[in-house]
């Protein structure tokens, strides 16, 4: 399948189509992601609506730069997503780089949670007090250097 993105047109197979439950915050009528890798690191990556080549968001695994983040999800939601053990899942937490790459943040408070497996998703609020939706990010812990990080 032919696909238009921010990057161009790609072509990708069926089976790497993530398929959201409630889409993304802001994003709620838009479903089907895929994730794209951003040059240079394997540590970013950006996850593309499918539906509209304008959407596309940069998300990290928090555990490059949190090494402890261990998110409290609701059990009734990730059966939902058919995730009955943690091999199942995949989370993701959306990044936001301003111009000043230094003063990046990382939303904790929500994470993309993937059942990998069957390639299912959502975004889930973590029950942690601590984390938060603007948790500062340091943008080269994890050697995930971002551009201009001045």
């Amino acid at each position: 399948m032919k696909v238009k993105t921010r990057f161009g047109e790609i072509d990708i197979k069926d089976e790497k189509i993530i398929r959201f439950i409630n889409g993304i915050m802001g994003f709620e009528d838009h479903k089907k992601y895929i994730l794209l890798d951003h040059p240079g690191t394997d540590v970013i990556k950006w996850l593309q609506s499918i539906e509209d080549p304008n959407i596309t968001l940069p998300v990290v695994n928090p555990g490059y730069f949190f090494q402890d983040y261990s998110p409290k999800i609701n059990e009734e939601d990730l059966l939902k997503l058919k995730i009955d053990s943690c091999e199942k899942a995949v989370i993701l937490c959306i990044i936001t780089v301003p111009k000043q790459t230094k003063k990046a943040t990382i939303n904790l408070k929500a994470p993309i949670v993937i059942n990998s497996a069957c390639q299912l998703a959502d975004q889930l609020i973590a029950e942690n007090d601590d984390y938060q939706i603007r948790q500062p990010l340091n943008p080269t812990i994890g050697g995930a250097k971002l551009a201009n990080s001045n």
